[in-house]
């Protein structure tokens, strides 16, 4: 009966030994597969981190790339308006010059107008005195012959009465 016992005892430490060395077992395996769940769980979480990461990145990315072509629109906004406020003063230049020459015409053709007025009233000046010259030498003339028949008609009557007196 001791033997029994023993043997019972003995069966009794196996089993019991097995149970433990199974529930280490199944602790090394539980333990195993928490770390490879966590392992599992772990590229997970690396994946979702660089995920973000990325994205992340590529947001920065669209934003500096925002941020160059709004940049890169107002210098092209600025160049386009320096190029519409050159173009505007150059059109402005080019009309005064318009106006300039223009006037610079008008002021000849007035000029033209005036010596032609200028010169036609020389011509008339010139052949009023030339008319007045004529006429003053036709009444030169004219008073000449008059005194000359007066002088000859006294002259007659001055011989007829000498004659008479004769």
């Amino acid at each position: 009966m001791q033997r029994e016992r023993n043997q019972k005892k003995l069966d009794d430490l196996r089993a019991n030994k097995q149970h433990i060395q199974s529930q280490i077992e199944d602790a090394k395996k539980l333990k195993y597969e928490a770390l490879e769940e966590y392992k599992k769980e772990k590229l997970q979480v690396d994946a979702v981190v660089q995920r973000m990461i990325e994205e992340d990145r590529e947001m920065a990315r669209i934003t500096q790339q925002k941020m160059e072509q709004a940049q890169a629109d107002m210098i092209l906004s600025v160049n386009e308006k320096r190029a519409l406020l050159k173009r505007q003063a150059d059109l402005e230049e080019y009309e005064n010059e318009m106006v300039r020459q223009y006037a610079a015409q008008q002021q000849e053709r007035l000029n033209q107008i005036q010596a032609a007025k200028d010169a036609a009233e020389e011509a008339r000046e010139t052949i009023f005195r030339k008319l007045e010259a004529e006429e003053m030498a036709r009444r030169a003339e004219k008073e000449f012959r008059e005194n000359l028949r007066t002088d000859l008609d006294m002259a007659e009557r001055e011989e007829a009465q000498r004659a008479k007196e004769e």
